[in-house]
């Protein structure tokens, strides 16, 4: 029986199975075969934090169905808590098809159960039992999951835990732009840290900015930390009490980029909760970053924690980044 037990991370959101091409591919159709994982963002975080040896809880919704039993065990091979995890009869479990890629990926979302996460008892006593919650926008993007979630994280709020949200927009899973705009400044002023892409960026605000003058968009919406993760070029960290960091990536050979944004959160929230300060957190999370781009597939298991901190030390960064 799984036990209700104290989880220094609460993640809330979707937990999906993502169908990934076996070859690179430019486009969905160009892919012929594909192989199964456990996906979504907030439970690829819960898996990863689990194998870092951080106690991580789930709550999420999947479909009663095979995929849905495949991400329970899945999740609880890693580790994860799953005394949350709710399951539905209402939709089947949400499938999502990737186009393997060493840049952007092309997917297409096929929507179900995730969005079907309800308000419990549970999950309310869950906030007062964990350090930190993190939920994304893929996970806000629809109810009842929306508004189920938006209450647990006043809640968190309310307690001064570090809340955190991945800005993760595509109008393939929230078409409503404006929408999304609103509820992202309402939503912000409970957030304590975020990480968007330049991608996320890019179709939030529009083209032709530089990524600084993104980097102040989102601090602008109030969080406390902001890290914009741009690949290659690696990530510009912003904090309200004014530092303005260039984080440098090291160049190393690309196998698969998925999974690399939430590895870089995985070493981002360790950290912070480590009591690391935002530089150091920001470097440990590209050191994982870049571990999981040396690997096929998603990351079954990692370094020791202090391995990756030695990493983290010797990345390179510049203060200040100008306009």
């Amino acid at each position: 029986m799984i036990e209700k037990s104290k989880s220094k991370f609460l993640l809330l959101g979707e937990a999906v199975v993502d169908l990934i091409s076996t070859g690179i591919v430019n486009t969905l159709e160009d892919a012929s075969n594909f192989q199964k994982f456990a996906g979504g963002e907030v439970s690829n975080l819960a898996m990863n934090l689990s194998r870092l040896g951080f106690p991580a809880a789930l709550g999420a919704c999947v479909g009663r169905d095979s995929f849905g039993i495949f991400l329970r065990e899945e999740l609880a091979v890693a580790g994860v808590n799953l005394f949350y995890l709710q399951s539905t009869s209402e939709a089947p479990t949400t499938i999502i098809p990737v186009a393997r890629q060493t840049e952007t990926p092309d997917f297409t979302v096929y929507r179900g159960a995730d969005r079907c996460l309800t308000l419990t008892d549970p999950l309310i006593s869950a906030v007062a039992d964990s350090k930190a919650v993190h939920t994304s926008a893929f996970a806000l993007s629809q109810d009842p999951c929306r508004s189920t979630i938006y209450h647990l994280l006043k809640a968190a709020h309310k307690a001064d835990l570090l809340i955190s949200l991945d800005p993760n927009y595509h109008p393939g899973i929230w078409p409503d732009l404006p929408d999304y705009l609103l509820f992202l400044k309402e939503i912000f002023q409970l957030i304590t840290v975020t990480k968007p892409s330049l991608d996320d960026c890019i179709r939030i605000f529009g083209s032709g900015l530089k990524p600084v003058e993104y980097l102040e968009l989102f601090l602008n919406l109030g969080p406390a930390v902001v890290v914009l993760t741009m690949g290659s070029q690696g990530a510009l960290l912003g904090t309200s009490a004014g530092e303005r960091v260039h984080i440098h990536a090291n160049s190393i050979p690309v196998m698969d980029v998925t999974g690399a944004g939430d590895a870089f959160w995985s070493g981002l929230l360790t950290g912070l909760l480590q009591g690391m300060s935002a530089l150091e957190a920001a470097q440990l999370g590209q050191a994982i970053a870049e571990y999981k781009i040396g690997i096929l597939g998603p990351v079954k298991e990692f370094l020791p924690l202090k391995d990756f901190i030695k990493q983290a030390q010797k990345i390179k960064f510049t203060i200040q980044v100008g306009e």
